[in-house]
């Protein structure tokens, strides 16, 4: 009688399948012309109010407040493949100072 309320837990535990680990996939690159380009999409996120950044040390961005999505890529980093027009991505150049600032 007492080992019947363990009947349902050890039907649960027969089912369960074994999970098989998988490989990590490798960082893609993007080509450059995968990027969107033209009029418009070069200030689709306002990147153009934060152009006095360019230039000065990548810790600036500690103290400014931006409202939406931000990509910080520095170099040899892992970036997202997805282009969101209202993304400000923030690119941070060897010497750690911002270098490009752009949407996407």
């Amino acid at each position: 009688m007492r080992l019947i309320p363990l009947i349902p837990l050890v039907l649960v535990a027969a089912c369960g399948g074994a999970v098989m680990p998988t490989a990590p996939k490798a960082p893609r690159t993007v080509a450059a012309d995968a990027v969107p380009s033209g009029p418009g999409v070069e200030n689709s996120c306002g990147a153009g109010r934060h152009g006095s950044l360019l230039g000065k040390d990548a810790t600036v961005l500690e103290k400014v407040l931006i409202m939406g999505p931000v990509q910080v890529i520095r170099p040899e980093s892992v970036t997202a493949q997805d282009f969101q027009p209202d993304r400000i991505n923030f690119i941070i150049g060897r010497d750690n100072t911002i270098t490009q600032i752009t949407c996407g």
